[in-house]
């Protein structure tokens, strides 16, 4: 919550559950659901991938009780923000007419709380000195919100208010991702009374008998709805129809449903997907032996794989733990021997990803080797995922004009990591609690072939042990 002044821009859906609605919403839309109903709409995720996958904006009302959505969605829906009577402590009732400042003026106020802390006092401090900066920042956000999402209706209206106008609406698909937590909406935005405004009436929604009273409400409604609901993960139900794993320990995230045969059908038939119970299954050929000796006349080449495959061989190589995926995986061989996996996302280089910063970087997610015993084999991995041969082939053309740089996120106890030096550049460091620091690398995208990048990796494994030789 706390990384940047935009972060109230970034929620739900994750990119597994895009993938899984974004089916769901576009088989409804040809089905005849012509009518998108999202209350709770928190970051307006759910309406932005509503319109990637072909509903028009006009088609879509969306409602919510909280201050932040609510100056985002009359942005979006050009509604005076004098209707709110917003009031925010060392902030005139004009500068709070302006979207941009209001929502600066939130999140600079609900720092103060926890100000004796350094962390958020830096960040405070920082909010002051680069006010004009973060401003810009949150205009340009809203910019890119209006250009997707202007002609979608926003109210501030309760769930439960939004779901008995709809609920006989046989048209609408309506998608509600209520609050887990009874107190989240007071914890959540929290400024400690610094800004206020007309706040609307509304009722907490308690997990457990939140959840029993939608299943009744929708139960003999003629809308289709779907909602998100938190739950321990031995949990069986038939109205779930996706799951994934839950932040809290022991916990799942699913997605119901009040027709669950007919919300699986229009996700493609797709069953629930119980968390870890993904396949993992080699390819059909050898591994790398680990004392194989590499020369400049070997073939080195690149396939795109299934995730179950890359799975299979990062379990493998990392004592079967895998960490983050990837939304596409990628085979390096060498003769033929698979010698390593590597998978990258390009979301970051399209349009509406739900106000996070579109930019002209692919994000290299993870990179595995066979273990060997005399080559660094991670630092051929990592330069070959920056060819721009590479990309040509696993990318789409839209995305092979966009793309420009590769980036990746390590995690290491050292402020540098030796394996990216002279490879990748060095861009950002974060001290991190766990790790000790999270350091973002760099590189432009090279014109070089698999076989160029080859001798070239070779050349600099041989100065690399030449140099570890002379300095023994």
């Amino acid at each position: 919550m706390f990384q940047n002044s935009e972060s109230f821009f970034y929620g739900i859906p994750v990119w597994s559950e895009q993938k899984f609605l974004k089916v769901l919403i576009t088989s409804a839309l040809k089905k005849g659901y012509t009518k998108l109903v999202v209350p709770c709409v928190d970051s307006f995720a759910l309406p932005c991938l509503a319109v990637q996958t072909g509903f028009k904006p006009n088609d879509i009302e969306t409602s919510d009780i909280s201050m932040i959505t609510t100056i985002i969605g009359y942005a979006i829906t050009k509604q005076h923000l004098k209707k709110l009577c917003l009031r925010a402590n060392g902030f005139n009732e004009e500068e709070l007419l302006d979207p941009a400042v209001a929502l600066y003026a939130w999140k600079y106020l609900s720092l103060t709380k926890n100000s004796e802390k350094d962390y958020f006092y830096n960040y405070l401090i920082d909010m002051e000195q680069r006010r004009e900066e973060h401003i810009q920042s949150i205009k340009k956000k809203l910019e890119r919100y209006i250009d997707v999402l202007g002609g979608i209706s926003y109210r501030v209206m309760d769930m439960w208010k939004h779901l008995e106008e709809v609920a006989d609406d046989s048209s609408a698909l309506v998608i509600i991702n209520p609050s887990t937590h009874k107190m989240m909406y007071k914890n959540f935005y929290d400024t400690n009374e610094n800004m206020t405004w007309n706040c609307p009436e509304y009722s907490f929604f308690d997990k457990d008998s939140g959840l029993e009273k939608l299943e009744k409400v929708l139960k003999n409604a003629k809308c289709l709805a779907v909602y998100y609901e938190e739950n321990v993960s031995t949990s069986t139900n038939s109205k779930y129809i996706f799951a994934r794993v839950g932040k809290h320990n022991g916990t799942n995230i699913y997605l119901a449903a009040n027709r669950p045969d007919e919300a699986e059908f229009l996700a493609n038939g797709k069953k629930i997907a119980r968390p870890n119970e993904e396949k993992v299954e080699p390819l059909n050929c050898l591994i790398l032996p680990i004392d194989y000796e590499i020369t400049a006349t070997d073939e080195v080449y690149i396939c795109r794989i299934d995730k179950k495959n890359a799975q299979y061989y990062r379990k493998l190589w990392t004592h079967n733990f895998t960490g983050a995926s990837a939304a596409i995986n990628v085979g390096v061989f060498i003769n033929n021997y698979i010698a390593g996996v590597f998978g990258i996302n390009t979301a970051q280089l399209s349009i509406g990803a739900y106000g996070s910063n579109v930019s002209d970087s692919i994000f290299l997610m993870y990179c595995m080797t066979v273990p060997h015993i005399t080559y660094r084999l991670n630092r051929l991995l990592n330069m070959l995922a920056q060819n721009k041969e590479t990309v040509n082939y696993l990318c789409t053309d839209l995305e092979c004009v966009k793309a420009k740089t590769l980036k990746t996120i390590m995690m290491s106890k050292y402020p540098e990591s030796k394996e990216m030096r002279g490879i990748m550049k060095l861009v950002e460091r974060k001290t991190d609690e766990r790790h000790g620091y999270r350091l973002m690398y760099m590189s432009d995208l090279k014109n070089r072939t698999a076989q160029e990048t080859l001798i070239e990796w070779l050349g600099r494994e041989e100065k690399w042990r030449k140099s570890r030789t002379s300095q023994k």
